[in-house]
C-alpha cells in the first residue's frame, strides 16, 4: 500500500497526487503509460474513490494526465515550450528543454511561387522558390510538419544535407536570421498531416505563419508550421506598467 498521513494538514488528495507526480519524476511510471484506475490506486492508497478523483483532477489541470474517453488515464509527455519573445528555431527550443532534435526531410524543389509567397517574400509573379518540406522530431518522436519557401537566390540549399538545422546552414552561408513575424492559429489534421504526425485525422493542431527577416530586414523565408498540441506550447510575456506622466 501506498503511504499516506492521516495526521497531517495536508488534504488526502493533494498528498496522493503529490506521489503520484513523484513517482513519474523517477520514471516508475513512464510518460505516454496508463496510470491504475481510480479503483486500483483507492485500494492501493486505502482511501475512497472520490478522494483518487479529486487527486486526478488536480492533475490533469497541472496537466501531468490526460483522461483518454473510453481508454483510461494517461501521463502527458513533457511539452517542448517555445518562448515567443526570443528568436529561435525548432532545434535551439528542443535542445533547451533537454530534448534531442531531430527531423526527416520529406521534400526540397523549385516550385512556382504562390501569391502569399508574393506579397511575404517581395517576388514577381512569374518568380519561383525553393519549397522545402520537413518532419521535425524531439528524442525521435514527430512533433512538427513544417514547409518553407525561400527566394530562388537561396537555391543553394538544395546542395545541403537539409536534416540539419536551416537556421545553422543560413548562417554557415552568411545569413544571420534578425527577427520575424509570426501569426498562430489552429487547424485540424488532414490524413497525410495525422500519418506523419503518429495523430488521428481531424485532430487539432497548433497552425503558425512565419515571415523571418535577415539583419537587412529582408525576408529570407516564409513558412507554415502545424505542430502536435500535445507536445508543443508557446509561452509569451506581457506586462501592463503604466508610463510615467
Amino acid at each position: 500500500m501506498s503511504e499516506v498521513m492521516r495526521d497531517t494538514a495536508v488534504p488526502l488528495y493533494v498528498q496522493i497526487a503529490e506521489n503520484i507526480k513523484g513517482k513519474i519524476a523517477g520514471r516508475e511510471i513512464l510518460p505516454g503509460s496508463r496510470i491504475p484506475t481510480e479503483a486500483e490506486l483507492s485500494k492501493s492508497y486505502g482511501v475512497s474513490r472520490i478522494t483518487i478523483r479529486k487527486a486526478l483532477e488536480l492533475l490533469v489541470e497541472e496537466e501531468i494526465l490526460v483522461r483518454k474517453q473510453r481508454l483510461g488515464t494517461f501521463v502527458l509527455d513533457k511539452k517542448i515550450s517555445r518562448n515567443l519573445n526570443h528568436f529561435m528555431g525548432f532545434s535551439q527550443s528542443c535542445e533547451l528543454e533537454g530534448g534531442r532534435p531531430g527531423t526527416c526531410l520529406l521534400s526540397a524543389e523549385l516550385v512556382k511561387a504562390r501569391p502569399s509567397d508574393v506579397k511575404a517574400l517581395k517576388l514577381q509573379e512569374e518568380d519561383k522558390v525553393i519549397c522545402i518540406r520537413r518532419l521535425r522530431l524531439c528524442n525521435d518522436v514527430p512533433v512538427i510538419l513544417e514547409e518553407n519557401h525561400f527566394p530562388r537566390k537561396y537555391a543553394y540549399l538544395l546542395a545541403e544535407d537539409l536534416n540539419r538545422s536551416l537556421h545553422q546552414i543560413l548562417k554557415e552561408h552568411g545569413i544571420t536570421l534578425a527577427n520575424g513575424s509570426k501569426t498562430i492559429g489552429v487547424c485540424y489534421a488532414t490524413r497525410e498531416e495525422a500519418e506523419q504526425l503518429g495523430i488521428k485525422e481531424n485532430d487539432v493542431l497548433i497552425l503558425s505563419r512565419d515571415i523571418t527577416y535577415d539583419m537587412a530586414g529582408e525576408p529570407v523565408y516564409s513558412g507554415k508550421e502545424v505542430i502536435n498540441a500535445d507536445r508543443y506550447e508557446y509561452k509569451i510575456s506581457t506586462t501592463n506598467v503604466a508610463k510615467a506622466e
